[in-house]
């Protein structure tokens, strides 16, 4: 079945440029170049995608996707590096992917990482510590300004309490206040996630 797909997206794509009839032949020389990618590159794509998605299926998907747009390429042969440039196509459509998950609101807990979770022991604790990573950004942008400024002088930057005032130009007693605000609003966030 993928023989007869590679060979319709090629028909279609008219990668050979032959406009004289007599380009059947080439065409059809084509074919096993795509095929020939495909068969030669299938095993490093798909792993490196799974690495990337860690789902199988979602990674056959993206791996069907790349050659598809391969497919649709005027011209195979100003390919150069077909590894390289199938690697940079594949890892550009996970990337789209893990974006669009991102972008979809969280609608499950602590049962849904877990299902996500392989069977790999750290990988349910990686998961974790993503989220509240996540989860942490997010109140550091919530916080007020100055409080957002001066957490970021103090444990990001690492600057001295007199060093941050100076920088903010306000007291050091000032610096203190904002950072306390921010760390107790952070430590709630996070606190609220583990409940």
């Amino acid at each position: 079945m993928s023989t007869n797909f590679y060979q319709r997206a090629l028909l279609a794509s008219d990668l050979t440029g032959d406009d004289d009839g007599a380009g059947s032949a080439s065409e059809a020389q084509q074919v096993p170049s795509l095929d020939a990618l495909y068969q030669q590159h299938r095993p490093a794509l798909l792993s490196h995608l799974q690495r990337m998605v860690k789902d199988p299926h979602i990674a056959e998907e993206l791996l069907h996707d790349t050659f598809i747009r391969l497919s649709r390429m005027p011209a195979l042969s100003s390919i150069r590096q077909p590894k390289s440039f199938l690697l940079k196509v594949a890892s550009n459509l996970a990337l789209d992917h893990l974006r669009q998950c991102q972008r979809q609101p969280d609608s499950g807990g602590e049962e849904e990482l877990a299902e996500q979770a392989s069977s790999e022991p750290g990988q349910l604790d990686l998961l974790l510590q993503e989220r509240r990573q996540r989860r942490l950004r997010e109140a550091i942008d919530q916080l007020p300004p100055r409080a957002r400024e001066t957490l970021l002088l103090v444990r990001y930057r690492e600057l001295t309490l007199r060093e941050a005032a100076q920088e903010l130009g306000i007291s050091q007693t000032m610096v203190e206040k904002h950072l306390k605000n921010a760390l107790q609003k952070c430590r709630a966030v996070l606190q609220s996630d583990m409940q």
